[in-house]
């Protein structure tokens, strides 16, 4: 019998289909490999470097579709990854850094997105079936290029590997320097600005690309607090806000510490950081919280204010560093131990009292433990200790109750261990169109494995 938890009225089933049995090993705990093991099994060589990858498939799942769809260098989720292991593992953030480099993009193409300086999302080798599925389902082409979060990430990685060495910045990666290749990644940065009216947006170039080229891709996770779904191209998202403001302050630091001198100065990108933080705090605070997204809703553009964990991702980040923004901060800190957005299984992707939360929903609902970590992280930046503890101890928890380290986890108790175990479609009477709205988890997810390992190092967690 499949659940019925996530099911909204109005949805009418098309698709219901288990897909993890209730035996599955990865419902035993003392199944779940060494952190050590299954960072080999999720990782692999890039042009040279051996880099984490989204995530890896366990043996015992090898005839699974399904656990397959990720086992490639991802520019955001191998970002994330690295940062969280830099301090046992620096070297893993330099490979990431550097094989992300050498499919900077050069030119302009529709079908891969590839702009000049833009970070890829997917790296795939040629005869990847997700490659062949993906080109005959949407045309794209490889390296594909749509986030616009992987380029802002990856000019804070720079910045943190040259912080230790500014000499890497005179490395040569396919015949240009690392600093040649973040200064060509600022420019794409202020570009995107100019086009997007201010904001870094998901504006696609192909028309089936990604929709909501940021973590929460899903075609339903941008939606006002009574549930009405932005489904157009263009929407910013908030916590988008804030990594291009620290992706400026890391290219300025970068321009500074290099041995050339950059075609756009550092005064430049500091000016741009603080006028992107003064539209954020003028136009983005809704009185007792943060918009989750600007997007388009009946051909209007709207602030997008429902609670989700997109809000408390500006934590982990220098937008709200000074004294000036101590009331937002402590908002953030208050809320964020509520059940609307903390569930038993860590923070909830969308509040949920909100009409379309789903508690299996991939982006609608569900608990991310990566989500929950860089929570976690810009708790602690705020001195917010015993929030941040209960935030990691429940996440923590989930992962320590299964024999895998899972995407995501359900934000309910309806199935066992918070694993959804079927694949579940539904036509979605709101945005017209099938709807995935519950699936199993990828069972060993790169930036669930890194972000376990650093939970588990903090000494607030145990």
């Amino acid at each position: 019998m499949i659940p019925r938890a996530d099911l909204l009225p109005g949805d009418e089933n098309i698709v219901a289909e288990e897909i993890l049995q209730s035996d599955d090993p990865i419902f035993n705990p003392a199944s779940r490999p060494a952190i050590e093991t299954a960072l080999s099994l999720s990782s692999g060589e890039v042009s040279g470097w051996v880099v984490p990858f989204a995530s890896g498939t366990f043996e015992h799942h090898e005839d699974v579709a399904e656990q397959k769809l990720f086992r490639c260098l991802f520019g955001r989720d191998s970002l994330v990854i690295s940062s969280f292991l830099k301090q046992q593992k620096p070297q893993l953030q330099i490979n990431t850094v550097c094989a992300l480099a050498a499919s900077q993009g050069q030119t302009f193409n529709a079908a891969s997105e590839e702009e000049p300086g833009r970070i890829a999302h997917e790296v795939r080798e040629l005869d990847d079936p997700q490659v062949v599925r993906l080109a005959a389902e949407s045309g794209w082409e490889f390296p594909y290029f749509g986030s616009v979060d992987a380029t802002l990430l990856w000019l804070c990685a720079l910045d943190d590997v040259a912080k230790a060495d500014a000499a890497i910045l005179d490395r040569v990666v396919n015949g240009q320097t690392l600093s040649e290749r973040a200064e060509k990644a600022a420019v794409w940065v202020l570009t995107r600005l100019e086009s997007g009216s201010g904001y870094i947006r998901s504006t696609r170039t192909n028309p089936r690309g990604i929709l909501n080229q940021v973590w929460k891709d899903s075609g339903d996770s941008y939606l006002t607090a009574d549930g009405k779904v932005a489904s157009a191209s263009g929407t910013a998202s908030v916590e988008t806000i804030s990594q291009t403001y620290d992706a400026l302050l890391a290219a300025a630091r970068l321009a500074q510490a290099s041995g050339r001198r950059w075609a756009v100065a550092p005064s430049e990108l500091l000016a741009e950081a603080a006028s992107l933080k003064q539209r954020l705090l003028s136009s983005w605070w809704l009185g007792d919280r943060f918009a989750m997204g600007l997007g388009n809703i009946d051909d209007k553009e709207v602030m997008l204010g429902a609670v989700a964990s997109n809000q408390w991702r500006l934590l982990d980040s220098e937008i709200l560093a000074d004294t000036d923004s101590s009331k937002y901060v402590a908002q953030l800190v208050d809320a964020v131990t509520d059940a609307e957005i903390l569930g038993p299984n860590g923070i909830r992707t969308l509040g949920k009292s909100n009409p379309r939360y789903r508690p299996g929903g991939y982006h609608t609902g569900s608990s991310w433990p990566f989500d929950a970590a860089l929570i976690v992280r810009g708790l602690l930046r705020h001195g917010a200790s015993a929030e941040a503890n209960e935030v990691a101890t429940r996440t923590i928890r989930a992962i320590e109750n299964v024999g895998a380290y899972p995407e995501l986890f359900r934000s309910d108790e309806s199935e066992p261990k918070g694993i959804s175990r079927f694949v579940i479609d539904v036509w979605d009477s709101q945005i017209e169109r099938s709807n995935r709205i519950c699936q199993p988890p990828q069972l060993l997810q790169g930036w669930t494995i890194a972000s376990f390992s650093w939970l588990k190092s903090l000494e607030l967690a145990g």
